[in-house]
């Protein structure tokens, strides 16, 4: 969208204040922000925008380098404002109360008095997402332990990892909820992988599938370990997940992106999957020095 500028002349015919109010970054309109940024792409100096405007050079200064740092398109933020909508920056990181904090506190100082060989025996379970383009469309998968919801252009899985090895990936292509977690994942898939390994303690989300009173129930023989709610800083299998996005290629099917998914999975190292495993440790002591706060690890 080009921005036609005779701003100067049409703002001049406006009546012109007996004062001057200089307004603060956040009371800025919409349409406010569309002008600054266009007339800043213009080559307008800060000073000459904020006469325009109304407004400080640092309002100014501040509209233009977040407009920079984040990319945003003024096309976007005209239709937002067309809309009567907002756009807002994504939380970076976990929104815990003081209440949740000191529940992660106290879990990870019980956690603590594992060393690296008592986590060598735990089975991480978890989803993720994957989607043929940029929008996601809640399309996630399991590993062995993984499943997939999947209208067109998505996929819901699950996984597990542990020290020794890995699970198969399984791709669901419905949606997950309690029974169907059981009866799809759990028992076919999940239960015989933790039955070839000797001593096994099964560790998995809050997920509402793994919460509901069929999954309970189903694992009540099964050794587990209890995990924190808004946790996922704490798992070692995010750090998975992360690596075979960053290794996606572009795949323009449903097909293509299963086949992708599932090569890349079975060529990740385990020596990766083990040193995550092995960092468990460091990770619960990084945590109780941040009293339960996020961090990145």
């Amino acid at each position: 969208m080009t921005i036609t500028f005779g701003l100067e002349e049409d703002f001049s015919k406006r009546r012109m204040p007996s004062r001057r109010v200089r307004r603060h970054f956040s009371q800025l309109s919409e349409f406010e922000r569309v002008l600054i940024i266009g007339m800043k792409t213009a080559g307008w100096s800060k000073r000459r925008v904020a006469r325009q405007v109304y407004s400080s050079e640092c309002v100014v200064r501040t509209c233009w380098e977040q407009w920079a740092r984040d990319g945003t398109d003024v096309r976007r933020i005209g239709r937002l404002a067309a809309a009567n909508l907002q756009s807002k920056r994504p939380v970076r990181v976990l929104p815990l109360t003081p209440k949740r904090r000191r529940l992660r506190l106290q879990w990870c100082h019980a956690g603590a008095t594992w060393n690296e060989t008592n986590f060598q025996n735990v089975v991480f379970g978890n989803e993720s997402r994957f989607v043929l383009g940029t929008d996601d469309n809640h399309v996630q998968f399991h590993p062995r332990c993984r499943a997939t919801h999947c209208p067109q252009s998505r996929r819901n899985g699950l996984e597990a990892i542990t020290y020794a090895g890995r699970s198969t990936l399984i791709v669901v292509r419905v949606n997950l909820k309690g029974q169907r977690y059981v009866y799809d994942i759990l028992r076919p898939h999940v239960k015989p992988f933790l039955n070839g390994l000797p001593g096994a303690i099964f560790q998995q989300d809050n997920a509402r599938p793994h919460t509901a009173r069929v999954a309970p129930d189903f694992l009540r023989h099964v050794h587990t370990l209890p995990w924190q709610a808004l946790s996922p800083d704490l798992y070692p299998i995010e750090h998975v997940w992360d690596q075979l996005k960053r290794q996606m290629p572009l795949r323009y099917s449903v097909h293509d992106l299963e086949v992708a998914v599932q090569d890349l999975w079975v060529h990740l190292p385990q020596d990766y999957i083990r040193h995550l495993i092995n960092t468990m440790p460091n990770r619960f002591a990084a945590y109780i020095a941040a009293e339960g706060g996020p961090k990145s690890y």
